[in-house]
């Protein structure tokens, strides 16, 4: 069985992080096996807080460096082509039940998008694949949303908003 994937889209500063975080560990709690692929879209790479040794062998021109510690493992790899692809595979290795992808807008997975200001409805036309809108408190729903015909969630309505994903996973827990 593959993995089903699902995306929290948003523009920066929209929640995304948080509202994984938060998921996560709702479906720990269930007993959900979760893996989360988050998209660095702030331009560059990710820089390690902490030069460990991998991140070492990584910055000498590794291709990939991974450290492995009491079942725990911290990799680090150049793709040249097909990042998406090639990570999520990476975390079909770990057979969890579901795979979180933070950003990456223009891929197909079904996708939650958060919109935290009125201006950011516009990212209803250019995603595909929505099956849920959160909004942020003061965000006027709009002939837009509605029309879609989708779930609308409120900001911190959480336990709501994982039920239902659990409900369209077809997770039993």
């Amino acid at each position: 069985m593959v993995t089903p994937v699902w995306q929290v889209v948003g523009y920066q500063n929209s929640g995304k992080t948080v509202f994984i975080l938060s998921m996560v560990s709702y479906l720990k709690s269930i007993g959900v096996h979760t893996a989360v692929l988050k998209h660095h879209g702030h331009g560059g790479t990710p820089d390690p807080a902490v030069m460990k040794d991998s991140d070492k062998y990584f910055k000498a021109g590794a291709d990939a460096a991974l450290v492995e510690g009491e079942g725990v493992i911290h990799l680090q790899g150049r793709m040249e082509e097909n990042f998406l692809s090639k990570s999520l595979a990476i975390l079909m290795a770990f057979e969890t039940d579901v795979i979180l992808l933070e950003g990456y807008k223009k891929e197909p997975y079904p996708k939650i998008v958060m919109i935290r200001k009125e201006a950011d409805l516009s990212l209803l036309e250019e995603v595909t694949n929505c099956q849920a809108v959160i909004l942020w408190p003061g965000v006027a729903l709009r002939d837009r949303i509605i029309h879609l015909n989708l779930p609308i969630f409120s900001l911190g309505d959480n336990q709501r908003i994982f039920e239902w994903m659990v409900d369209e996973l077809g997770i039993n827990h």
